[in-house]
């Protein structure tokens, strides 16, 4: 009896803690392994140029009739569109797409996307809208020009960059790629990367001034003003523009005579995904 008594005094002194019905044991000065650590995001790799299927505004008879100048205005300036490189041609303002049919759209029978590319002409396809058709990037279209809310913008579609200047009541007949105010334009070099096109475009949005001439990505839209651009396209067209506003109609519509100055060898800069 004597010697069970001493062997359960035995196991009890060795028994675990938590057979006794003790709490846990105190691991504070137990060593623990780290926390893990989260490697940081990798960065974010720019947006891939994505090609889709993208078919082009095609004008209505009655449409192409609205684009058209009167004839009134194509007899003024025959002599003129003689001469190489030049046109006539008239612009609407943007108007946002609806899928309500305005009063004007159903006399004139527009339809309600007709602004939406009669705004936009393209002087190196030499046609009104985006220019694009196909499988492509529908960000890199072809315009150069737009017209809405009462100003003229250049450099509007991807990877491109458009200055423009006014000249004010110049006869259009009289401005050359060194007329004074042009050769700021003329002077341009296409960009090496994005990184520095990145940059000319901001400056390019803010304008700025040189030799006494205000330079811009848009400008109001005046009568009797004769207007210079250069517009840079990446692996498209570069090109310089001299065009005339003969008339602005009381609904918004302008119409401007062009004329080409000059076109350049075709840019191409280091794209971001390069």
């Amino acid at each position: 009896m004597f010697l069970r008594v001493i062997i359960l005094l035995v196991l009890l002194v060795l028994a675990p803690h938590h057979v006794l019905g003790q709490g846990p044991a105190d691991d504070s000065n137990e060593q623990r392994w780290p926390d893990r650590i989260v490697p940081p995001d990798p960065p974010k790799k720019p947006l891939a140029r994505r090609n889709v299927w993208v078919f082009e505004y095609r004008f209505t008879s009655d449409e192409k009739r609205l684009l058209t100048p009167s004839p009134g205005e194509q007899q003024r300036y025959a002599s003129f569109l003689g001469l190489d490189d030049t046109g006539l041609i008239r612009l609407y303002p943007w108007i946002r797409r609806r899928s309500v049919v305005s009063i004007d759209e159903l006399v004139d029978r527009r339809s309600p996307e007709f602004n939406a590319h009669a705004c936009l002409y393209s002087f190196s396809k030499e046609r009104h809208g985006n220019a694009l058709n196909g499988f492509v990037d529908p960000r890199l279209g072809w315009a150069e020009l737009k017209l809405g809310d009462g100003k003229f913008f250049t450099g509007f579609t991807g990877e491109s960059l458009g200055v423009l200047v006014a000249l004010g009541d110049t006869p259009l007949e009289n401005v050359t790629s060194v007329t004074d105010g042009v050769t700021g334009l003329t002077n341009i070099t296409a960009p090496a990367d994005y990184l520095e096109a990145s940059a000319l475009s901001r400056r390019n949005r803010a304008g700025f001034e040189m030799d006494r001439f205000k330079y811009g990505s848009s400008l109001p839209a005046l009568a009797n003003t004769t207007y210079v651009l250069r517009s840079t396209s990446n692996k498209r067209a570069d090109l310089l523009v001299a065009f005339r506003v003969v008339r602005i109609a009381p609904d918004g519509d302008v119409t401007i005579l062009w004329r080409k100055l000059r076109t350049y060898p075709k840019p191409s800069w280091k794209r971001r995904e390069d």
